[in-house]
């Protein structure tokens, strides 16, 4: 089974990816935050993020195992 990781903007899905994650962490731990200091309105973002978060995880370590344990493709 050959598969390929997409290559956006002359870098590797996986790098965008990453990027994207750290973005969304910092997010998370804002409004993590915020709501400790009791700004209760932020929960449904919170657990928007969080789902957000568990997704692109999830496409994140596919291509990256892939590519680090399954010979999978760049291109």
């Amino acid at each position: 089974m050959a598969v390929t990781v997409p290559i956006v903007f002359d870098k590797p899905l996986n790098v965008w990816l990453g990027l994207i994650l750290l973005a969304l962490l910092l997010a998370q731990v804002t409004s993590g935050i915020l709501m400790v200091r009791g700004r209760r309105v932020l929960f449904v973002p919170h657990v928007v993020n969080a789902g957000l978060i568990a997704m692109v995880v999830g496409v994140h370590a596919f291509f990256g195992i892939g590519i680090w344990f399954f010979d999978f493709h760049y291109g």
